[in-house]
């Protein structure tokens, strides 16, 4: 099985985030595992133990293709890998990711020719906003010969697990569907993660890995200080690879929460008691 990280750009604390989740998977590989990340800055990578796959600002352009959605280059990342790897299962994870369960169950899944995705979030008609909006321009509509309705939900896309033996049909449907919707102008924010869940939907059963990878995407300030401080204990300790393995603790991921709600009104307030009482008397050194 094939694990696979994209990530671009220079903000360091998306690589952080990635290391936290590389050290928690590498606790349960085996020999017939590994782990990719395909990256704008391999340097990162060289304490990482696993495959870089190199990329540049061309190759992201590219695969942005005609309408310039950034978030098509995942599904393209996504085909290069079972291009390369046909052979092999994969299962595409989002930064902000950690393994907590058993990956066996997972590979299982893929034995049996399922699907996975992080989490059923609904049906989009019944979403707020930008995604009810999304679906009532492509309700009832048909796309790569799928007719959408209410069977369609939306999974979150933070994980995405993929069948190797229909991977090549799987792939090119769901850039199918983002294709034509972008020709459409439909509402952009969610395309390819909708594109993603309609074609593992219709393709290959669709299985929730909620129960086995955690996603903190609603909590991200507390698990970046976490990831931080072991990457700095691991730098500062000059650990090796193994140990760094070893020492992670998967009982700690049950202390920090994985969504925090905060209340709207609150947020406006501190912005607006930052704007009033601004930082005075800056100084730097000479």
């Amino acid at each position: 099985m094939n694990i696979l990280y994209i990530i671009f750009g220079e903000k360091i604390v998306y690589h952080i985030q990635a290391y936290l989740s590389i050290r928690s998977f590498q606790k349960q590989l085996n020999d017939s595992d590994n782990i990719f990340v395909m990256t704008t800055r391999p340097e990162l990578y060289a304490h990482s133990g696993i495959n870089v796959i190199p990329v540049d600002d061309k190759t992201i352009n590219d695969w942005e293709g005609e309408y310039h959605f950034f978030w098509r280059v995942k599904i393209k990342a996504i085909e290069y890998m079972i291009e390369h790897y046909p052979d092999s299962h994969l299962i595409y994870l989002d930064t902000d990711t950690f393994l907590y369960g058993q990956l066996n169950t997972l590979k299982e899944y893929l034995n049996q020719g399922l699907a996975l995705m992080h989490k059923d979030e609904g049906h989009p008609s019944q979403m707020m906003t930008k995604s009810k909006r999304m679906w009532n321009q492509v309700a009832n509509r048909t796309y790569s010969g799928i007719t959408l309705g209410l069977q369609h939900h939306m999974f979150n896309a933070g994980v995405v697990g993929i069948p190797k033996d229909n991977a090549r049909k799987i792939v090119a449907t769901a850039l199918g569907i983002c294709d034509l919707m972008l020709s459409e102008n439909v509402e952009r924010i969610v395309i390819e993660q909708y594109s993603l869940s309609i074609a593992l939907y219709e393709l290959a059963h669709l299985k929730e890995a909620e129960k086995i990878i955690g996603h903190y995407w609603g909590n991200k300030s507390e698990w970046e200080q976490y990831a931080s401080e072991l990457l700095a204990k691991a730098y500062m300790t000059g650990s090796a690879i193994s140990e760094e393995i070893e020492k992670l603790d998967v009982s700690t991921f049950y202390k920090i929460p994985v969504y925090i709600h905060q209340s709207s009104t609150g947020k406006k307030l501190h912005r607006l008691i930052d704007d009033c009482f601004k930082d005075k008397d800056i100084k730097y050194i000479e």
